[in-house]
C-alpha cells in the first residue's frame, strides 16, 4: 500500500476517535465546532504520519 493511502486510513480512524469523543462534549447540535476539530485533528494526524512513514519507516 502506498504512503499516502496508509496515512489516510490512519487519519480517518483516529478524526472518527475524536469525533465519537468530542461530538458529546462539544456538543452535536453546535457542529460547526465538531467538524472544525475534527478536520484540524484529521489534517495533523494525515501530516504525521505521511512524515513518518517517508522519512523515518521507509516502507
Amino acid at each position: 500500500m502506498s504512503d499516502v493511502l496508509l496515512s489516510l486510513m490512519m487519519a480517518a480512524g483516529i478524526a472518527a476517535f475524536v469525533y465519537a469523543k468530542m461530538g458529546p462534549r462539544l456538543g452535536y447540535g453546535n457542529a460547526k465546532n465538531v467538524w472544525v476539530v475534527v478536520g484540524v485533528c484529521f489534517g495533523l494526524v494525515f501530516l504525521v504520519f505521511i512524515t513518518l512513514l517517508k522519512y523515518v519507516i521507509h516502507i
